[in-house]
């Protein structure tokens, strides 16, 4: 073989090899990003969760158990109040823990 394939042969061959570590690279730059993104849709499920487990409940159509008469919406309020408290903690432990925005 002449000399001029061989120094063709390895420089293509050291070419690639350069090119498949930069894709790998690339490609763990990409898994990186995909699971941080899949971490901050958890933390927001996980917010989100107990706050549809509350709705749920009191969204049925019984008397809620401090209830007076019907027109009573203190309740109501109560509750409404109440997960509103609830998301905001949760928002700004999640802001501050995790990063999310």
């Amino acid at each position: 073989m002449p000399l001029r394939l061989l120094i063709l042969h390895s420089l293509l061959s050291r070419a690639h090899s350069n090119y498949l570590a930069q894709i790998n690279i690339r490609m763990n730059e990409r898994a990186e990003q995909t699971n941080g993104i899949l971490g901050k849709l958890t933390v927001m499920g996980t917010i989100v969760l107990p706050l549809n487990i509350v709705t749920g409940l009191w969204g049925m159509n019984v008397w809620v158990p401090w209830q007076d008469s019907e027109g009573n919406l203190v309740p109501f309020m109560g509750i409404t109040a109440s997960l509103i408290v609830f998301s905001l903690i949760c928002y700004t432990l999640a802001k501050k823990l995790y990063g999310i925005v």
